[in-house]
């Protein structure tokens, strides 16, 4: 049924923007660099695509509508019980006969001798009788089973009559109706947990990056489509609290890519749980709703959420406090006076870069 359908894909929509806080955002092909120093220095540096898949998913499906008016069409089926070719009266005629005849044969085996003893006569007898009993029962299934037989169900397409044109047509206007609310109570949900972009609206898409490229650290901005964007950004400061990357104000981009975690004895996590390729990482995967959205979207739906493009680079990491733990595949190599670790992002089994260091008291 068609409410069914469009209520499946607002669904949808509503289940990826709170699965994924609005966007889901990862790296595509990048490169970064990040230098802490033992005083809590440091600075961060990422050149590279950044995708926000929640927006690639509306982009480029239709959950929040059905990018059209539908046409209405009254349906009307004409459904018939047939006979079937066979004729089933005469089959059952002859399981009772089958059943008469039986019965007769179980009496004739019996001499004619043994009928003078009473006894045996009267034993005979109930035993005939209930094989006699036990084929008319076997005889009244048959009979049964050929009367089911008998019938066949036809359904044929016919034409409608007035009234049941308009009678589904007034349906077809509810249905029209409620579909265009929930329309735009997705859309507005949609833009809401976007941060006020709209999909379907692309200058709403051309504030955001240049609302984005007016913050300092953002030197260039620029959105290729499908909710793919390539980005120039660099910073440095003071590690005296937390750190993480990107952190964009008024819009809800989910879990940043990167962050850094200063504690209270000296020592500092550094990681970048993005910053990973792996196989199963995909947009239908991280929803959990792969099949479903095949399901729930149907056949009617000619675009299919966007599948996030691969994860390539490299995320290097220079320090000259003391490292505790890392991750890396080949640990710390000395350069000019500094420790440098280094992860290769891509096809590989190894987990997000991870580093773990002691900075001076």
């Amino acid at each position: 049924m068609q409410w069914i359908k469009t209520g499946a894909k607002l669904a949808l929509a509503s289940a990826a923007c709170l699965s994924l806080s609005a966007c889901l955002i990862l790296p595509g092909e990048f490169s970064s660099a990040m230098t802490v120093r033992q005083n809590g220095d440091f600075s961060f540096s990422y050149k590279g695509q950044i995708q926000l898949v929640g927006l690639a998913n509306l982009l480029n499906s239709d959950t929040l509508g059905e990018g059209g008016e539908a046409e209405f069409k009254a349906v009307c089926w004409n459904d018939n019980i047939e006979p079937a070719a066979e004729n089933n009266d005469l089959k059952v005629e002859i399981e009772r006969d089958n059943v008469a005849s039986q019965s007769n044969q179980l009496f004739s085996v019996v001499p004619a001798s043994f009928w003078k003893d009473d006894r045996l006569a009267a034993q005979d007898g109930q035993n005939a009788a209930d094989d006699a009993a036990k084929a008319a029962e076997q005889a009244a299934q048959a009979a049964a089973d050929a009367a089911a037989a008998a019938e066949t169900w036809n359904s044929e397409q016919r034409e409608c009559t007035p009234a049941e044109v308009q009678e589904q047509k007034a349906e077809w206007n509810r249905q029209q109706a409620e579909k265009k609310k929930r329309d735009a109570q997705g859309k507005k949900m949609a833009e809401m947990m976007l941060g006020g972009i709209d999909p379907e609206n692309p200058e709403t898409i051309k504030r955001f990056t240049r609302e984005v490229e007016r913050l300092a650290a953002w030197h260039k901005v620029e959105h290729l489509g499908n909710g793919v964007f390539m980005v120039d950004y660099s910073t440095s400061g003071k590690l005296a609290d937390d750190y993480a990357f990107p952190v964009i104000p008024r819009y809800a981009l989910g879990e940043p890519m990167m962050h850094v975690t200063r504690w209270d004895n000296g020592r500092l996590r550094v990681e970048a749980p993005a910053f990973r390729s792996d196989p199963e990482m995909s947009f239908s995967a991280l929803m959990g709703v792969g099949s479903m959205a095949g399901g729930m979207l149907g056949k009617g739906s000619d675009k299919m959420p966007a599948e996030p493009i691969a994860i390539k680079g490299s995320f290097t990491l220079t320090t000259d406090a003391r490292i505790l733990a890392n991750n890396s595949e080949d640990g710390p190599e000395e350069s000019g006076g500094m420790q440098m670790l280094r992860w290769e992002i891509g096809p590989a089994p190894y987990g997000a870069p991870m580093a773990l260091l002691k900075l001076a008291n």
